[in-house]
């Protein structure tokens, strides 16, 4: 284990490294090669690791609180159990990431890529997803309560069992995606479009479907709706 690993420069070339366990609070890794670094239970809070490569590194329950992951690459990185309160993952690339069991309210995620990443479950709550691409991603059970998600694209996704409460889908492409069973109270679905979508069990009356499309979606009744709201 490093000694004060919080006050020591590392440096930048640390692929393969293992630094599971250690205490990385506010390190300065910003453009750090970390593609397939072991991370685990690592103390990373604060840290700055914009423009960091982190491809194909175990980050299994590691501490990324108010950490900076601006255009990060995360892709194929595990974060089961991780923690990322309130972190600026902004334009970050996280493709096939694995983020079973992750806490990530109230963070930013603007512009981020979460194509085929496993995100069911995952706290996502009070947080800026504008823009966010979810196309492929597993969204069962994914709580996106009072978070911003405008202009992200979830077209096909899957949403089962989601908790969409008091979030902002105006003018979102939501055709096609599986609503059944998702909790839409207060959801804003203004001049969406959720075409072909599946409602089953939803009560839609909970949410503001001002202009939203609804061409071909299943009700929840199981009726097909023949026109737009």
């Amino acid at each position: 284990m490093l000694e004060d690993t919080d006050k020591v420069s590392l440096g930048k070339s640390l692929a393969g490294r293992d630094l599971s366990g250690e205490r990385l609070f506010g390190a300065d890794l910003n453009g750090a090669d970390l593609t397939g670094a072991n991370l685990s239970k690592a103390s990373l809070t604060g840290a700055e690791l914009n423009d960091a490569d982190l491809t194909g590194a175990n980050l299994t329950n590691v501490r990324l609180s108010r950490a900076f992951l601006k255009n990060a690459k995360l892709i194929g990185a595990d974060l089961t159990g991780a923690k990322l309160l309130e972190v600026d993952a902004s334009g970050a690339n996280f493709n096939q990431a694995n983020l079973n069991g992750v806490s990530a309210g109230e963070s930013n995620w603007s512009g981020a890529i979460l194509t085929e990443a496993n995100l069911a479950g995952v706290d996502l709550s009070n947080s800026k997803l504008p823009k966010a691409n979810f196309i492929g991603a597993n969204l069962v059970g994914v709580i996106f309560s009072n978070s911003d998600l405008t202009s992200a694209i979830l077209n096909n996704c899957d949403l089962s069992n989601a908790r969409l409460d008091g979030a902002n889908f105006t003018g979102v492409n939501l055709s096609g995606v599986k609503l059944n069973g998702a909790d839409i109270s207060r959801t804003n679905f203004t001049n969406a479009n959720l075409s072909e979508a599946d409602l089953t069990g939803v009560n839609i009356y909970s949410a503001n479907l001002t202009g939203t499309n609804l061409t071909n979606a299943t009700m929840p009744d199981g009726t097909k709706s023949k026109h737009s709201s």
